[in-house]
């Protein structure tokens, strides 16, 4: 769900659009309470993601997810934000399962945050991706605890951010 602020001032201006840098005038969130898996070295989708329009090519667009994962062994797994259905791998994080003892067991919870620049008006698509560190060895789990396991709530949010 899409918010955006508006009113008038008495010179027919929005008096709630902020018109100073660094205010949020658009959030949007999505929530995921599948899983997902993958034994590969190739990014694929979570499946959670959003659509955000910018109101302006010079505003920035603040990504912001939290999600939980595990993994089949104590080895690593590696997460990045995707735009408009492509990896961007500058924003990848590593992350490490802690023990290979429990590993279907436990469950991992994370944060992923960037600040996009889209210089565009037109819907962005911004999604999360994963891959393994060990394919076709090891199994990643997004969203579950080990194959079959339980699941938990996945968040992304992007917040429209007036430019500086």
């Amino acid at each position: 769900m899409a918010i955006t602020l508006h009113g008038t001032r008495a010179d027919n201006t929005d008096i709630l659009t902020p018109d100073f840098d660094g205010a949020i005038i658009q959030v949007v969130q999505s929530t995921l309470t599948t899983g997902a898996t993958s034994n590969s070295n190739t990014y694929a989708t979570t499946g959670l993601n959003l659509d955000i329009t910018p109101s302006s090519t010079t505003n920035k667009i603040l990504v912001h997810c939290n999600f939980g994962w595990s993994s089949n062994t104590a080895d690593f797994g590696f997460y990045c934000f995707g735009v408009n259905s492509t990896a961007d791998t500058g924003t990848q994080t590593t992350v490490f399962n802690q023990s290979a003892t429990n590993a279907n067991n436990s469950i991992y919870f994370c944060t992923l945050t960037n600040l996009f620049s889209p210089s565009s008006t037109s819907l962005q698509n911004y999604a999360l991706f994963f891959k393994c560190n060990n394919a076709p060895t090891q199994s990643v789990f997004f969203n579950q605890r080990g194959i079959g396991g339980a699941t938990g709530l996945s968040t992304i949010t992007a917040y429209e951010v007036v430019a500086w």
